[in-house]
């Protein structure tokens, strides 16, 4: 849908017309917004309200366009509080569950890196601070009565259990992986 300025967004009416139709036809919406990768916007809105470096950088390969740095609390305060609006809006409109993504970390940078992004994250002792970033946002879809659903591929990356997951969490198979 375009709106008068000629963008993609759906507005919220946009939204509560589409959720009216797909209750009446039987369907249930599963609502994403993908963090901590796939942020570029949201990346963009952190800039201009003052969040500096919320973009994740991996030494010696550069910044991330499109990942929140886990370890910038100031970054992950405002995903909280983003993705917390819409867990709230589209739990009142009676959705069940909430898929928060959490797929290809910094992708766009360490694509070359032998295991991705999550490799990255484990090599350098940051798999946990990953590991909490998912359960936080999983225990908000949780708070909100609705079950959390996430990506598969950075859950328990490379068989890494030292970090528990969210137990509750819908693991949705998209990737068996990818080849370096």
């Amino acid at each position: 849908m375009r709106d008068e300025y000629g963008t993609n967004e759906w507005t919220e009416a946009d939204m509560n017309a589409i959720i009216e139709a797909a209750n009446k036809a039987g369907i249930s919406i599963i609502p994403l917004i993908n963090t901590p990768g796939h942020m570029d916007a949201i990346i963009d809105a952190m800039k201009a309200v003052g969040i500096s470096d919320a973009a994740f950088t991996a030494e010696g390969y550069g910044t991330s366009s499109r990942t929140v740095d886990v370890r910038n609390q100031a970054a992950v305060s405002f995903v909280q509080a983003l993705l917390n609006k819409y867990i709230q809006y589209f739990a009142a409109k009676g959705c069940k569950i909430f898929n928060i993504g959490t797929d290809e970390y910094a992708n766009d940078i360490l694509m070359n890196y032998a295991g991705m992004g999550f490799g990255y994250l484990q090599d350098k002792g940051l798999y946990g601070k990953f590991a909490t970033y998912v359960n936080n946002l999983a225990t908000l879809v949780i708070n909100a009565g609705m079950t959390p659903m996430a990506f598969n591929d950075g859950i328990y990356f490379n068989s890494d259990t030292q970090y528990n997951f969210n137990s509750n969490i819908l693991i949705s198979y998209w990737s068996s992986g990818w080849s370096t």
